[in-house]
């Protein structure tokens, strides 16, 4: 697939700033919708639209005139690194921000999405170790794992050509390169959340179909 204009969601968000990161040293046209006030760094070159991912026809302004989307969307807590902390957002965020998506493209006519989900959502949850599977159950994870379970199943549907990514445990770091497909979500797992940026953009120029709606990946 050739360079082309690229719009992403989520930008704001961590593995969001590294896929934009990522588009941009790779010569893509990067578009952003992030929300008002947010205070995100991005590279020179990157146009930013402001709004609401919940409110469609803000959406369908951002994927005008776009070759592909990548969407780096999810509910938020009101502490990230506490499990059972607070839902802030809405709890279908990453569905309804989905059904969005997938009427702006086919409206636009864009075909490709790249999303991110999680390792073990949907079918996956017998891939994860079970520490993981407790700490979900027990958690407003598992808040974000019904969400993204229902966001994947929207892009299923749409008749797209569309992948969501399951990283297993996201650490910070530079990009390592080492991402790849796995089928086990082991309690050792980590991967890079500049892996998964890069990993994303990296879809995106497949020049086939993706021959599977999801991939679960890591980099250990």
């Amino acid at each position: 697939m050739t360079k082309q204009n690229l719009v992403i969601f989520g930008a704001s968000g961590n593995c969001g700033q590294w896929a934009v990161k990522s588009a941009i040293a790779q010569g893509y046209n990067v578009r952003v919708l992030i929300r008002p006030g947010s205070k995100a760094d991005f590279p020179d070159g990157v146009e930013i639209m402001h709004g609401d991912v919940v409110d469609a026809q803000t959406v369908d302004r951002a994927v005008q005139g776009q070759g592909a989307v990548l969407s780096c969307l999810g509910i938020k807590r009101k502490s990230a690194s506490n499990p059972w902390s607070p839902v802030v957002s809405p709890v279908d965020l990453a569905e309804q921000s989905a059904k969005n998506i997938v009427a702006a493209m086919k409206r636009h006519g864009v075909e490709r999405v790249v999303s991110i989900s999680a390792a073990g959502v949907a079918e996956s949850w017998s891939q994860i170790n079970p520490v993981m599977r407790f700490l979900v159950k027990s958690s407003n994870v598992s808040v974000a794992y019904h969400d993204l379970a229902k966001m994947e199943q929207v892009y299923k549907d749409s008749g797209l050509d569309s992948l969501a990514l399951r990283p297993v445990t996201l650490v910070d770091g530079e990009a390592t390169g080492d991402a790849r497909i796995v089928e086990r979500y082991r309690l050792s797992s980590k991967i890079n959340r500049a892996d998964v940026g890069h990993y994303m953009v990296e879809a995106i120029t497949r020049k086939s179909p993706y021959s599977a709606p999801a991939e679960m990946i890591s980099a250990t």
